[in-house]
């Protein structure tokens, strides 16, 4: 059974990881101690432990003599996290489609029918966290957990990617792209389904304006207001 600290440090890990996946944390804020102390009514140890593990993930910066920040993926970072993803899904969505049962098959259907009952607003979180959980799906069926662990942490990183440089949301449009890719998966088309993977990543890293970006200040409270954070 896991010690107190470590339940505490996995807690405030979730929180902040869950928000910087669903760009309520948008890259460059100022992840101050004081405040994250405040807002979970933590231990101040846990607090920069579960900082610390976010940086290890490339979420989170910690600067000497200044702090912690949601961490900014520069241009070169953000093509190279898309390369990644291309050559390991690419090879992956081939396992999953060896691998795929019929629970898999009716799992995949499941997901892209809750995409669609979300309407039309992208901005809602629950839309950023879908379209990299039908990713993850496609991981977890191709069964390899050690590939799966890395591209865990490409699609999160990708989410700040997306937050920092899409010239305008196109998560809509990215979902639309899960409907090819998930009949090609369906129809068990390997060739189909690679290349609809391959041009779902290209469509994504196209929408980018890879170019540096202005950030606002962000208000900690206001992000976790209404969260689950208390022990």
């Amino acid at each position: 059974m896991a010690s107190h600290a470590v339940r505490e440090v996995q807690r405030i890990f979730n929180s902040i990881y869950d928000a910087i996946v669903e760009q309520r944390l948008p890259p460059g804020t100022r992840l101050t101690e004081l405040n994250l102390v405040e807002v979970f009514a933590a231990n101040r140890n846990h607090v920069r432990s579960a900082l610390r593990d976010l940086s290890h993930l490339k979420l989170v910066r910690i600067e000497m003599n200044r702090g912690a920040f949601v961490e900014e993926p520069t241009p070169q970072q953000a093509r190279e996290v898309f390369a990644a993803r291309r050559v390991i899904e690419k090879a992956m969505i081939e396992n999953a489609i060896d691998n795929m049962s019929a629970k898999d098959r009716k799992a995949i259907s499941a997901h892209i029918a809750q995409e669609h009952a979300l309407g039309h607003d992208p901005a809602k979180p629950e839309f950023i966290r879908l379209s990299g959980d039908f990713h993850r799906l496609l991981s977890r069926i191709a069964g390899n957990q050690t590939l799966g662990e890395m591209l865990d942490s490409l699609i999160a990183r990708t989410s700040l990617i997306i937050a920092l440089y899409e010239v305008q949301s196109g998560i809509q449009c990215s979902h639309d792209e899960h409907d090819h890719l998930a009949e090609a998966l369906l129809s068990g088309d390997k060739a189909a389904a690679v290349a609809s993977m391959e041009h779902h990543l290209l469509a994504i890293e196209k929408r980018l304006r890879l170019g540096p970006q202005k950030t606002e200040e962000v208000d900690l409270f206001e992000v976790f207001a209404g969260v689950e954070t208390v022990k």
